[in-house]
């Protein structure tokens, strides 16, 4: 494999910068900045969020400390608001003069009053046209935020569409079709970024048949201004741009250039102002293995890499591989936090990321110089460190599971996933909210096929439900080991989530605390949701099960916990209107069917009241007759087809995703399973229509291992 060495390419130009302030917020003055200058100064004020991680450093902090360590007890609930959602929100509201504007599902937007929650707008960019498209995407129509500038709101449609919104109004004043390939399984879930004067977005799809990149357009105009692919294509016919045939270099020339290669920046960026940076992280390979991607082996670039790119040009200055040659999906395309810290005796402008593979890095964020590299996790067995002379993880014999079945750590969900981690300067702590999970990781004997536009990662895996137990999935395998086999000698596989303070000079965890009861979603164990933290010494973090809990951030002691009912999973944000300081996030719908909404607490609040019941609809008749409920069946093979169906088509997001879990199977789900799944009638939840996907025969094949395991007690 080629050397991981940072490279660069070209020189950064250091922008000046307008030192105008601007007028106070109000809520008579809708987007107030619709004509002024926005200038730096502007993003940091303290009473502002203004981007998803609150200014232009994305370190989830604020310096606001009206609510703090000692009053936090009075917290309570200030407003809610109903939206159109799922279980999985993932949005982070930015607040500007007093103006909360927050994306849903597949993109939806709303403007509110961020001091009542009145709805001032909504946006829909076509969510009914969307449902053929959430069959072909991985992991359900989810959104990650919007992003603001000089009276205009940008957003990225589930379909690739970027929309630019007047502030004030809502309406469309220009959009663009980011998607260079729509016979492929290309979405958009991320948030936009704003580099100088463009807006930047990237897309989704790696695990289908994506080849990853980055679009840029004139914020003013939406003209495209350039792309920079992540993943080179086939070289036969020539490069996109010089850094594509550098990449290429690292690819076997009989890679499987059809498949798309994966390599998709649909998260994590930042864009650094006064270097005039803008940093991308990019996604995982497609298919997974290595050995089937690229044969010969190679580091893959610029998979699982943070890229710094100059927005004036859209060349790249240099690039860091956190994980060469990835087999695991582990995307590097986390949050990434912009700070100036002391390392080894001299300030450092760095940029910090916790990656899916278990260490957290610090960079120069000028150069790409690895300053260092610890592990977040204590369970991490694919490699055993970094080396710091040339950057490259210690790849282990446990993480080559193409050899035979391997339980590796961390899982592809990783140690850390989206959920944003948070910054502050004033304790020195990064928090970041972590699983400690294993998978078993198997090669299918039977060989790759590609599926166009439909899952193709081919690998095979065993995971854990809370309690340790799993199938070791080796449905194609001649040989499949035993249990015992494959567990000799590895980590306790029991998963467990929590919250961890990591002093990122010394690299050291200096505490933590256990979430796993909180982030259980029927036998599974799930990620504790995102972060913030503020100067009133103050962590704020939500949870799968409907809590909101309230730390110290010296030392992570529980101050307050509120019960919201509604899932939580996205990262909170505070700001304030007037003299009063807020606290804001996005909870999902539950499983009952009680709607999404946005909460807002302050202090001297009352109770949360609990989330809006839908109306009860009278019973839509099912296609297939399902009069009687189907009771445990002995028909092996029918099960076992249900499950190898559910793992190819389902399981990506209804286990290992962002949907709700479907062990076991609800009552209500199974009377109606033929029309959510080949009817589409739950599309303005996330759940498309399947019926050009599976047959008649093939939903009853799901259904009935689904029934068939929800009821065996040893699952």
């Amino acid at each position: 494999m080629a050397t991981n060495k940072i490279r660069s390419f070209g020189v950064a130009i250091v922008v000046a910068l307008s030192v105008s302030r601007l007028t106070a917020a109000s809520l008579k003055v809708h987007a107030s900045h619709a004509t002024e200058a926005v200038t730096v100064e502007w993003l940091s004020e303290p009473g502002q969020w203004t981007t998803g991680g609150r200014d232009w450093r994305q370190s989830y902090y604020s310096p606001l400390k009206q609510i703090n360590k000692d009053n936090v007890a009075k917290l309570g609930h200030a407003w809610s608001s109903d939206i159109e959602g799922s279980s999985k929100l993932e949005a982070t509201p930015i607040v500007v003069d007093g103006v909360m504007y927050v994306s849903s599902i597949s993109g939806m937007v709303y403007a509110l009053n961020a001091g009542t929650g009145e709805q001032l707008w909504r946006f829909d960019p076509g969510l009914a046209s969307f449902a053929a498209l959430y069959s072909k995407a991985c992991c359900g129509p989810v959104n990650r935020g919007v992003a603001f500038w000089k009276g205009r709101v940008y957003v990225a449609a589930f379909d690739g569409t970027l929309y630019a919104l007047d502030a004030k109004t809502g309406g469309t004043i220009w959009k663009a079709d980011t998607i260079t390939d729509r016979s492929r399984a290309y979405t958009s879930t991320g948030a936009p970024y704003i580099a100088g004067d463009l807006v930047v977005i990237g897309n989704a799809g790696a695990e289908l048949d994506a080849r990853g990149y980055i679009s840029a357009y004139d914020i003013q105009t939406g003209k495209m201004a350039w792309r920079f692919f992540t993943v080179p294509g086939n070289p036969h016919y020539g490069f996109e741009h010089p850094e594509l045939k550098m990449a290429a270099k690292t690819w076997d020339k009989d890679s499987r250039w059809d498949v798309g290669l994966g390599g998709t920046a649909f998260d994590g960026m930042a864009y650094d102002p006064e270097l005039d940076l803008l940093y991308v992280g990019t996604g995982n390979g497609g298919p997974w293995p290595r050995t089937i991607r690229s044969p010969r082996g190679g580091d893959n670039l610029f998979l699982s890499s943070i890229l710094a790119i100059n927005p004036k040009n859209g060349r790249l200055k240099w690039y860091y591989q956190t994980t060469p040659g990835d087999s695991w999906d582990y995307t590097a395309t986390q949050k990434m936090i912009l700070a100036d810290i002391r390392l080894r005796g001299r300030v450092r402008k760095v940029i910090m990321q916790a990656p899916k593979n278990g260490f957290f890095y610090i960079l120069d964020r000028g150069t790409g110089e690895l300053l260092s590299a610890a592990p977040y996790l204590r369970k991490l067995t694919w490699a055993s460190r970094v080396n710091m002379k040339t950057g490259r993880p210690i790849e282990s014999e446990q993480a080559r599971y193409w050899k035979s079945p391997r339980l590796i750590f961390p899982n592809p969900g990783g140690g850390h996933n989206w959920q944003p981690m948070a910054f502050n300067r004033d304790t020195g702590f990064v928090y970041i909210p972590v699983r400690e999970m294993g998978d078993v990781f198997a090669l299918p004997t039977e060989p790759f096929s590609y599926n166009k536009s439909h899952l193709n990662y081919h690998v095979d895996r065993g995971y854990p439900d809370a309690n340790g137990h799993f199938e070791v999935f080796c449905k194609s395998a001649k040989f499949c080991p035993g249990r015992e086999e494959v567990l000799k000698g590895q980590p306790e596989i029991l998963p467990q989530s929590f919250l961890r303070a990591m002093d990122p000079v010394s690299g050291k965890i200096e505490w933590e605390v256990e979430t796993t009861q909180k982030t259980l979603e029927k036998k599974y164990v799930g990620y504790p949701g995102g972060v913030i933290s503020t100067a009133g010494d103050l962590i704020f973090e939500g949870y799968g099960d409907g809590t909101f809990d309230v730390r110290n951030a010296r030392n992570g002691a529980l101050l307050k916990s509120i019960s919201v009912e509604n899932p939580i999973g996205a990262a909170p944000m505070t700001y304030m209107v007037g003299d009063v300081q807020y606290v804001a996030f996005l909870a999902g719908d539950r499983s009952d069917g009680a709607k999404s909404r946005i909460v807002a607490l302050r202090l001297d609040g009352n109770a949360v009241p609990p989330p809006t019941q839908p109306q009860i609809a009278a019973q839509v008749e099912s296609r297939a007759s399902l009069s009687e409920r189907v009771t445990q069946v002995t028909d092996a093979k029918l099960v076992n087809a249900g499950r190898q169906l559910f793992e190819q088509n389902c399981a990506i997001c209804h286990v290992r995703g962002n949907a709700p879990n479907l062990l076991p199977l609800q009552d209500a789900t199974q009377h109606q399973f033929f029309d959510i799944v080949l009817g589409g009638v739950r599309a303005n939840k996330g759940m498309g229509n399947f019926s050009t996907i599976l047959s008649g025969d093939d939903a009853t094949a799901i259904r009935t291992y689904l029934i068939n395991t929800s009821q065996d007690k040893d699952h």
